[in-house]
């Protein structure tokens, strides 16, 4: 049993997007899981998929037919400064029984052990005793239960967001490195799928993106592009 991890891609949010959903799909057809980090051509701001355009319109200043609608729930993220990863999990796999509040706290304790390699002390934020209601706004300026958090200011520093159906998670992550003074990418890229690696007792096999890759992509790329997406979450 393996942890496929596919090759890093600089792409727009629209396709970094699709490329994640269609991932999830493939997590359906291979039954083992599926990880991979990537980067922004361009700076670019995400929101949840339970969010209303309407106040990400006026929060960021930007229009929706600029702004991305990701396939998972948290709040708006700025990209662009930001070290970006996609993990899914199958339905069949051990990981997919995992609860959502423990795999968001393990993959974050991960990624904590990853950066306390580079001397990066980071904690995990603390559960509210009265969890509050309702989506978060601005996901970075508003911490929640077991993100990742930095310096005595207790900067949040990683979140993530998870969408489970019936078939398989996919979460998709950030960590903003912009806030860490001394940050090696490929160092911490190698510790983080160590990390993962013990999570989910696998494996490692990294492989590449086939040849029909873009050709099957491109369905999903005009789902996350379209109008209907981007303000009502509606399929096309």
């Amino acid at each position: 049993m393996s942890l496929l991890v596919y090759p890093s891609l600089l792409e727009t949010g629209v396709e970094n997007m699709a490329s994640d959903w269609w991932l999830m799909q493939q997590a359906v057809n291979v039954s083992l899981p599926l990880f991979r980090h990537y980067e922004w051509a361009k700076p670019e701001i995400s929101f949840g998929y339970g969010q209303k355009w309407q106040w990400v319109e006026g929060e960021t200043g930007e229009s929706i037919d600029n702004l991305i609608r990701r396939p998972t729930g948290g709040g708006l993220v700025r990209h662009g400064n930001d070290w970006t990863y996609c993990l899914v999990l199958p339905k069949g796999h051990p990981s997919y029984e995992i609860p959502s509040l423990d795999l968001y706290e393990f993959v974050h304790a991960a990624m904590g052990r990853a950066l306390a390699n580079q001397s990066i002390t980071t904690f995990l934020q603390p559960c509210e005793v009265e969890k509050k209601t309702g989506i978060p706004g601005d996901c970075f300026h508003e911490p929640v239960g077991k993100d990742l958090m930095t310096g005595k200011e207790e900067l949040k520093i990683a979140g993530a967001a998870m969408k489970r159906t019936r078939s398989a998670i996919l979460m998709q992550g950030t960590l903003e490195i912009v806030k860490l003074s001394t940050f090696n990418s490929k160092i911490f890229y190698q510790e983080f799928q160590e990390q993962l690696l013990v999570l989910l007792e696998q494996d490692l096999q990294k492989v590449e993106w086939p040849a029909e890759f873009l050709k099957e992509r491109q369905v999903f790329c005009e789902q996350f592009k379209s109008s209907a997406w981007r303000k009502n979450r509606e399929r096309i």
